[in-house]
């Protein structure tokens, strides 16, 4: 496969090197990377600027191009999944998008300006208490900490890293939720696993099951 013979050229040499990568949060879109180390499945790298690494599947990476101009494709590569999910820049706007489509699966809405859910029914129609699928923001400005003065907890505010992950999907599916730092992907993967359940078999988020 050339794109390795170009990409072992490279790792370990500091070089910055331009991908076309066919999976993560922008398939399909060219990404630079600084190639780390190489094995038959992945490429290891950085990002220019970063010491933070990132494994690339190798059949997922369609372009390698060196700084010289030098490229190779892989036309095995497999092909780029493209979301549906249209980006929004507020949780109200994707609660108003998608309410309409999980209502008529046969899901209850849970909703507020910081949360959305679905859960599913008794018996008697009524809609159980705890959801089957939910995202929640969190604000990781505020901490809450204990006061050895007071012997009370206390909110406190905390200065932002930029590496924050706010937002938290939970489904009756995981063991534990997950944290994302943008909205646009935790909702792809709230509705995901939206999807992927049924309303008729889901039970209720594993941690209060």
């Amino acid at each position: 496969m050339q794109i390795v013979e170009l990409i072992a050229r490279t790792a370990g040499t500091g070089e910055v090197v331009t991908i076309t990568y066919n999976g993560g949060s922008r398939p399909g879109q060219p990404r630079q990377i600084v190639p780390i180390s190489l094995s038959n499945e992945e490429l290891v790298s950085v990002e220019p600027g970063s010491h933070t690494q990132k494994h690339y599947k190798l059949k997922l990476i369609a372009l390698v191009e060196l700084s010289s101009g030098e490229r190779a494709l892989n036309a095995e590569a497999t092909a780029p999944v493209i979301s549906d999910i249209p980006p929004r820049d507020t949780l109200p706007e994707y609660i108003e998008l998608f309410s309409s489509e999980l209502q008529s699966a046969g899901w209850y809405i849970f909703k507020s300006e910081t949360s959305f859910g679905i859960g599913t029914f008794f018996k008697n129609g009524k809609p159980r208490k705890t959801p089957s699928v939910s995202i929640q923001y969190f604000d990781r400005s505020i901490e809450t900490v204990f006061d050895l003065n007071s012997g009370e907890l206390v909110q406190i505010k905390k200065e932002l890293t930029g590496r924050e992950r706010p937002w938290r999907v939970d489904s009756w599916r995981f063991k534990e939720g997950k944290a994302l730092a943008q909205l646009h992907h935790a909702f792809e993967l709230f509705i995901q696993e939206a999807r992927a359940s049924d309303p008729a078999t889901a039970k209720v988020l594993f941690s209060s099951s």
